[in-house]
C-alpha cells in the first residue's frame, strides 16, 4: 500500500508539474474582432484573419496554446499593460508616442490611409471635403491623420466610430461624407459591395505590428519569430492569400526589419505612476477630456430636464386621462423601462435615416434617454402623487377648487417634497447613462477619454475620467441621502 501511495503521490506530482507548464505556455491574446482582414468572424464564428494566422504561428512555434480575446481597439493598450492579455493586435500602427508606453515587435505589414464614399457621391478627393463630416476609428492613425490635417481640408466635424462596420453604416446612410480608414481594411470590405468606393490613397508610412507590455520578455522570443517566418516565407504567403496579390520586395512583410524602440528619455518607466496616472499623458489629454466633460453635461441636462416633463406628463395621462390614453402610457412606461438604453440608442442612430429621418449623434442620445429617463420618472412622480392621503383630494373638491388647481395648487406641491429623493437618483443614472451614447459617435466624457487613452497608449485618461465622474456625482449622491434623511424625520414629527 506504502508503494503505490508513493507511486500515485508521485504521478500527481509529475501531472501537477505538467498541468502547471500547460498553464504556463499559454498565450492570451487581445484583437479588436471585425476589423477586416486582419481579425474576424468567419460564417462558423470562428477568429481568422491575416493577424491571427500569424499569431496562432507564433504560438506554435512557441509551443504554446493562443487565446483570442475581443477587446474595442481603444481598450487593447490598457489590456496588455495590465497584464490582462500578453499581446494586442488589430492593425496596430507603430507610433513614436506609443513608444513610450508599450513595446512593439518588428512590424509586418507597410500601410496607408484611404478616403471610402458612398458611390453616388460627388467627392473625388480629399479637397471635396471641406465643410463636409468624415468619420474615422477612436485612436487610430486615420483619427491621428484627420485630426492633424483638420484645418488644411477644412472638415466641418470629424465622428469617432468603434470600428469600420458603424462608420460604414453612416456613410452609407448619408450621415458622414466620407471614411478615412486602413487601405487594406477598407478594400476588402467593400470588394463585393459596389455603392461604396475608395477615391483616394493617403500615405502615411505607418506600419503594423503587435504590442505587449515594456520589458515583457516575450517580445524578443516574438520579434525572433516573425523574422523566422519572414525568412521562410510564411509572411508573404499569408500577404498572398489574404490580399491575392504579392507583397513588394522592399516591404516589411519580407524583408527583416529593426525592432522598433522608443527614442525618448524616461520612456521605459512601466512603473504604477507612470502607467496610470502619468502626468505628461494627463496634460497632452486634458483638453480632450474637458470638452467630453461639457458635452457629458449638456446632454446629461437635456435629458434630465425633458424627461422630468415627459414623465410628470405620462404619470398624470396614466392616472387620469381616459382610458385608451391611460393604458397607452402604461404600455410606453412598461416598454421604455425593459429595453436596455444601449440598444435603443443604438435603434434610435441607425433606423431613421433609412426612414428619410437624419438625427444627430447628440440628438439621437438626447431623444433615447429622454424616453427612458421619462418613462422611469413617471413612475416616480405616480407613486408620489398615490402617497398624497386622499384627503386631500377630498378637501379641495369640497373647497371648489377644479382639477388644474387642486392638482398644481395641493396635489402636486406635496408629491414633488416626497419624489424629491428619487428624482435625484434618477438624475444621476441618466448621467451616468450618457457614457454609453459614445456607441453612436458622440464625443462625451467616455468617447474623449477612449480616444486620448489610444493616442498616448496609456489607460491614464480613463482614470482621470472616473475622477471627474466622481467629482461631479458623488455631491448628487450625498445630496441624496440628506434630503432622505429630512424627510424621515418630518414625516416622523
Amino acid at each position: 500500500m506504502r508503494i503505490g501511495n508513493y507511486i500515485a503521490l508521485g504521478l500527481l506530482v509529475n501531472w501537477s508539474f505538467l498541468a502547471g507548464s500547460a498553464m504556463a505556455a499559454e498565450l492570451k491574446v487581445g484583437a479588436n474582432i471585425g476589423n477586416v482582414p486582419w481579425e474576424f468572424q468567419d460564417e462558423n464564428g470562428d477568429y481568422v484573419g491575416f493577424e491571427i494566422d500569424l499569431v496562432k504561428e507564433i504560438g506554435a512555434r512557441l509551443d504554446a496554446d493562443v487565446e483570442i480575446v475581443n477587446i474595442p481597439f481603444s481598450g487593447l493598450f490598457s489590456a496588455v499593460q495590465s497584464g490582462r492579455i500578453d499581446i494586442a493586435l488589430s492593425s496596430i500602427t507603430v507610433t513614436e508616442r506609443r513608444l513610450e508606453s508599450v513595446a512593439f515587435v518588428q512590424p509586418y505589414y507597410d500601410s496607408a490611409q484611404s478616403l471610402t464614399v458612398d458611390s453616388q457621391s460627388d467627392i473625388t478627393s480629399l479637397d471635396d471635403m471641406r465643410d463636409r463630416v468624415v468619420a474615422v476609428d477612436t485612436g487610430s492613425t486615420g483619427d491621428m491623420w484627420t485630426t492633424e490635417n483638420a484645418p488644411r481640408y477644412g472638415f466641418d466635424e470629424i465622428r469617432r466610430f468603434e470600428g469600420l462596420v458603424p462608420a460604414m453604416l453612416d456613410v452609407q446612410s448619408g450621415r458622414v461624407d466620407g471614411y478615412i480608414s486602413d487601405i487594406p481594411g477598407l478594400e476588402y470590405f467593400i470588394r463585393d459591395k459596389p455603392y461604396f468606393r475608395v477615391v483616394q490613397r493617403i500615405e502615411t508610412g505607418e506600419r503594423y505590428s503587435m504590442v505587449l507590455a515594456k520589458g515583457n520578455p516575450l517580445a524578443d522570443q516574438v520579434n525572433d519569430v516573425i523574422s523566422e517566418l519572414k525568412r521562410s516565407g510564411f509572411v508573404a504567403q499569408l500577404h498572398r492569400q489574404w490580399f491575392g496579390s504579392e507583397p513588394a520586395a522592399d516591404s516589411s512583410t519580407v524583408s527583416v526589419v529593426d525592432r522598433p524602440l522608443s527614442t525618448s528619455v524616461g520612456g521605459t518607466d512601466t512603473g504604477f505612476v507612470q502607467t496610470f496616472l502619468n502626468v505628461d499623458v494627463l496634460l497632452n489629454s486634458y483638453p480632450l477630456l474637458l470638452s467630453g466633460l461639457s458635452v457629458t453635461l449638456m446632454l446629461g441636462g437635456i435629458s434630465i430636464a425633458f424627461g422630468l416633463v415627459l414623465g410628470l406628463f405620462v404619470a398624470l395621462v396614466r392616472m387620469y386621462g381616459v382610458r385608451p390614453a391611460s393604458i397607452a402610457a402604461k404600455i410606453y412606461i412598461d416598454i421604455f423601462r425593459s429595453i436596455p438604453i444601449l440598444v435603443l440608442l443604438i435603434v434610435v442612430y441607425y433606423a431613421p435615416p433609412f426612414a428619410g429621418i437624419q438625427l444627430s449623434p447628440f440628438m439621437s442620445a438626447a431623444f433615447a434617454l429622454t424616453l427612458v429617463s421619462g418613462a422611469y420618472t413617471s413612475e416616480i412622480f405616480r407613486a408620489g402623487i398615490e402617497a398624497i392621503p386622499r384627503g386631500q383630494f377630498e378637501a379641495s373638491h369640497a373647497l371648489g377648487l377644479n382639477y388644474r388647481h387642486t392638482m398644481t395648487d395641493v396635489i402636486l406641491p406635496q408629491a414633488i417634497r416626497v419624489v424629491i429623493p428619487p428624482l435625484t437618483n434618477n438624475c444621476i443614472n441618466v448621467i451616468k447613462d450618457t457614457a454609453l451614447a459614445s456607441v453612436v459617435a458622440m464625443p462625451d466624457l467616455l468617447k474623449q477619454a477612449n480616444q486620448a487613452q489610444a493616442l498616448e497608449a496609456n489607460p491614464t485618461p480613463l482614470i482621470v475620467a472616473a475622477v471627474m465622474y466622481i467629482a461631479l456625482l458623488w455631491p448628487l449622491v450625498i445630496l441624496v441621502g440628506r434630503l432622505e434623511k429630512r424627510f424621515r424625520q418630518e414625516y416622523s414629527q
